[in-house]
């Protein structure tokens, strides 16, 4: 039994943290001062057990309350810590703190209780005077934690008939009416030689019940079987009529009316005593001459710990009925999860070998003999020869659990059986006799030759030299009226085998995909190293995992060997038959089995287990391997821009015309792959989003692309100028299980980097400059033997006062880009005729005023014709003119591209 319980010092830091559902400190005082009150009302080993359930409820409820205050303090930490807030920070690192010791405190608490529960099972009811003390002490410490145990219900409903019309209980077998009966006892002793032997008085009643299911509210508030009792609408109480023996926490199965199990308890309750005139005065009564049935409620009393009276009343659902006491008259049981039905016995192996039942005459107190016949008939229904045997480990224990009928395929605990024990089946261990006995007998066991109050028991074959033989047993059980539930109880065979190995236990992470199109039952995790051993007679394999809704199975686990190859797996339980040798497995990894990921909590565990089992469905070895989701937090391997695309954190993005034409572009375009290495990531899920760069309802609005599109803009956002904050993500997709505030799932992306954009034409100043065509330019270096050019060149950009010879044209104006040298062209042959020449002037550079020619322009060919403004006597200049030819162009996007350059106008002579 362990004593810490809690310190001082923990106590008081809980008392703290637990201050949201803590009574105030003269209310906890009164508690305090009523525990020796509670307890001294334990006065069974049923009662304390009915208390220790209590707080183990209240304590486990206390647990995911608190769990759910962590999870919530912890975000808002991560939030805080994203956002920077030192105050908040501080505040919610107390809070998690606070929980996170509240936790382990709670933890401590249900390791008390257990350990006190287990304590309790082994000692009888008059010897629990000695655990007073530590039940003192426990309450304590509980109501610490949790508050009070026994003022907390504000409500009680009866589950079952939330409305008059509806009479069937949850498994429509019942309705309100609640049945009890009275045994009679016939004199007895269950059974000589056995131990705890009960012995039954002739005459004595002993009460039968019933049960029935509330529901209280708060959800977490905790029933006692003293807090509840049974009213009239007078408000008579059925104290002295009625006995509440037992209250348990319900987990199971309603029908539709109870909408959840929240707050549920199955309360059972019995008859003090029957009489027969007393109980007929009690719950009938005469309505214009006829018996009528007395509506009853439920009552839960409030004021366990405190001075207050608070009680709350359920409706007047409830009526009471008695009927004669049924002897059960036929031994049904399960071993662990099989039927007896369905495990072997001896019947008709050899001839004097017959199992009996009770005849028409029913149950009597006296066990039958070999050769006996009286009250009794051989059961022919009882031959189970042909069955396989039940299966049994050394070392660990079967459960053996009386049940109602033959049919049932689950325990149905049967409610007229008082107790029942278990021994070898001596009388059939017919095979080389008398070894088979002998070597029964010589096993060491737990379990046996004791008599068990209730409908269940555990035995334990614990030696090994019992593992592969054949063991009989057979089951005895007694009626509450001290008959016998069989006249020769009813024997069943196992098997024994050895316990399994215990394989080492393997963890395993998988991490969606970066690649979308990966199904998500497609996904491997990553692969674990594993040590398995040596087996001999796999046959076949069971698997079992943690569920998802109506999913039970949620991820399968693949073992290969050191190349990789896949030896088994549990998606295929025959594939551990074609095993050799399990010791070659090195690695397993794990598969998701549902194709979604959103329905696996992020880092949450799941857990399978795997068992390895041979022909006759022995386990020969466990392994658990679990499975957790994370999501990705970096980037798929690779990315990067290209090179000397983003200088300086700036993308200038040069934009590709929907039309070249000059005037004709109305948008620009650039692919995203021009510049994006996109690495082991997929294309398309790379978002890049350029901020302002589209017009909505008169605002500017980003624009978001894949890495498969392009970024198209109108060409009023091509500048050469503004800068455009540019995002890249790359998007995993919506594989996270949370959701935000809408209850929608959102896409999980990764940060990849943040530029900005300039969008640009390709004639921009800084990249596209303007010279006189050269040589080079023209075509024209060619020379003689002695180094001159062969060919003069075409123009001058000297003009002489009233002449046109050799003026220079678009031809003879040549773009040099250094971008793209697609771009690098004369004017007159601009790339896909991006350029138009929409005017031109010479200006005098002393006065920039157009002094001594006109330039007039053949736009569709390109030319310029340099036209004398005079050409008399007088306006020759008096000396060389420097000037500026100014030639104005409208590119793609209607923007203007001026150019500039130099020339001279020289006096006539």
């Amino acid at each position: 039994m362990r004593k810490k319980y809690l310190s001082a010092l923990l106590f008081g830091a809980l008392l703290f943290a637990s201050a949201g559902t803590f009574t105030s400190c003269k209310d906890y005082d009164d508690d305090i001062s009523n525990l020796q009150s509670q307890v001294d009302k334990l006065a069974t080993k049923e009662d304390m057990e009915a208390k220790l359930n209590q707080m183990q409820t209240a304590v486990t409820e206390a647990q995911s309350s608190a769990q759910e205050a962590l999870a919530t303090a912890q975000q808002a930490l991560e939030a805080a810590q994203q956002a920077g807030e030192a105050d908040a920070i501080a505040n919610l690192e107390s809070k998690v703190a606070d929980q996170e010791t509240r936790i382990a405190a709670l933890e401590d608490a249900l390791g008390d209780i257990d350990a006190l529960k287990e304590e309790l099972q082994n000692t009888l009811n008059g010897q629990i005077e000695g655990f007073r003390t530590e039940m003192n002490e426990l309450v304590e410490k509980v109501e610490g934690l949790v508050g009070k145990l026994a003022d907390m219900v504000t409500s009680v409903e009866l589950v079952y008939s939330n409305s008059l019309q509806d009479n069937t209980y949850q498994d429509n077998t019942r309705n309100e009416k609640l049945d009890f009966s009275t045994a009679v006892e016939q004199k007895n002793v269950f059974s000589e030689g056995i131990g705890n032997a009960i012995t039954f008085t002739d005459g004595k009643q002993v009460q039968t019940g019933d049960k029935f299911i509330v529901r209280v509210s708060p959800t977490n508030a905790v029933l006692t079987p003293e807090m509840i009792s049974f009213v009239n609408s007078k408000g008579e109480n059925l104290d002295e009529f009625l006995k509440v023996s037992k209250v348990e926490k319900y987990n199971g199965l309603l029908s539709s009316r109870a909408e959840n199990n929240n707050g549920l308890w199955e309360v059972s309750v019995e008859l003090q005593s029957f009489n027969k005139d007393a109980f007929n005065q009690t719950t009938t009564t005469k309505v214009n001459g006829v018996d009528k049935k007395i509506l009853f409620a439920v009552q839960v009393n409030n004021t366990l710990s405190t001075a207050e009276t608070r009680e709350v009343i359920s409706a007047y659902d409830i009526t009471m009925d008695w009927s004669k006491y049924k002897p059960a008259n036929q031994l049904q049981y399960f071993v662990d999860a099989t039927n007896v039905n369905q495990i072997n016995n001896r019947y008709g192996k050899v001839t004097d070998l017959t199992e009996y039942t009770w005849n028409a005459k029913g149950p009597a107190t006296a066990a039958i003999t070999k050769g006996s016949d009286i009250n009794v008939t051989p059961d022919a229904n009882d031959n189970r020869s042909a069955k396989d045997y039940a299966l049994a480990v050394q070392g660990e224990p079967f459960t053996v659990s009386l049940t109602e009928n033959s049919s049932d395929s689950k325990v149905q605990v049967p409610a007229n059986i008082r107790a029942m024990y278990v021994v070898l089946d001596k009388d059939y261990a017919y095979e080389s006799s008398p070894s088979e006995l002998n070597a029964w007998e010589s096993y060491t066991y737990t379990g046996l030759n004791t008599v068990v109050e209730g409908s269940s028991l555990q035995i334990t074959i614990n030696s090994d030299k019992a593992i592969n033989d054949i063991i009989g047993f057979r089951v005895f059980a007694v009626n509450y009226d001290g008959t016998l539930v069989d006249p020769d109880g009813k024997a069943f065979y196992v098997k024994v085998g050895d316990q399994a190995q215990d394989w080492n236990a393997a963890n395993t992470v998988v991490t969606p995909s970066a690649d979308d199109a990966v199904a998500v039952i497609a996904t491997q995790s990553a692969k674990e190293n594993v040590t398995l051993t040596k087996l001999t007679g796999a046959a076949t394999l069971d698997w079992t995992t943690d569920k998802i809704g109506n999913d039970n199975q949620v991820f399968n686990a693949y073992f290969v060997d050191a190349q990789g190859t896949v030896l088994f797996s549990t998606a295929d339980k025959s594939s551990v038959a074609s095993v050799k040798d399990f010791s070659k497995v090195a690695k397993v990894y794990t598969v998701p089995t549902i194709n979604n990921w959103t329905t696996y909590e992020d880092d949450k565990v799941y857990n399978g287990e795997l068992k390895i089992m041979n022909g006759d469905g022995f386990v020969l070895a466990t392994l658990n391997v679990s499975m957790t989701k994370v999501l990705p937090t970096a980037l798929p391997e690779g990315f990067t821009f290209k090179d000397k695309q983003v200088i300086n954190g700036v993308y200038n993005c040069y934009m590709i015309a929907n039309e070249w034409a000059a005037k004709q572009a109305s948008t620009g375009s650039m692919p995203i792959v021009n510049f994006i290495n996109f690495g082991k990531g997929q294309a398309d899920q790379y978002d890049v989003t350029f901020a302002a760069s589209t017009t909505e309802n008169n605002k500017p609005a980003s624009i978001t692309v894949d890495g498969t599109e392009e970024i198209v803009v109108d060409k009023s956002y091509i500048d050469n100028k503004t800068e455009h904050e540019t995002t890249i993500v790359y998007n995993y997709g919506k594989i996270s299980s949370k959701k935000n505030a809408k209850g929608e799932h959102e896409d999980v992306t990764i940060a990849a980097a943040t530029i900005k954009t300039v969008y640009c034409c390709f004639y921009k100043e800084d990249v596209h400059t303007w010279a006189w065509a050269t040589r080079q330019d023209l075509g024209l270096t060619a020379t003689d033997k002695d180094g001159n050019y062969t060919q003069p060149m075409p123009y001058s950009t000297t003009l002489t006062y009233g002449t046109e010879a050799k003026a220079p044209t678009a031809a003879h104006i040549y773009g040099k880009n250094s971008i793209d040298g697609t771009f690098s062209k004369a004017l007159k042959a601009a790339y896909e005729e991006s350029l138009s020449i929409e005017s031109a002037t010479l200006t005098s550079d002393a006065t920039g005023k157009v002094d001594y020619f006109n330039v007039n322009l053949n736009a569709a060919e390109g030319t310029a014709t340099f036209m004398p403004i005079k050409t008399d006597l007088g306006s020759n200049p008096k000396a060389d003119v420097p000037s500026t030819l100014t030639i104005k162009c409208k590119d793609s996007y209607n923007h203007d591209v001026t150019i500039i350059l130099k020339m001279t106008v020289k006096p006539r002579k």
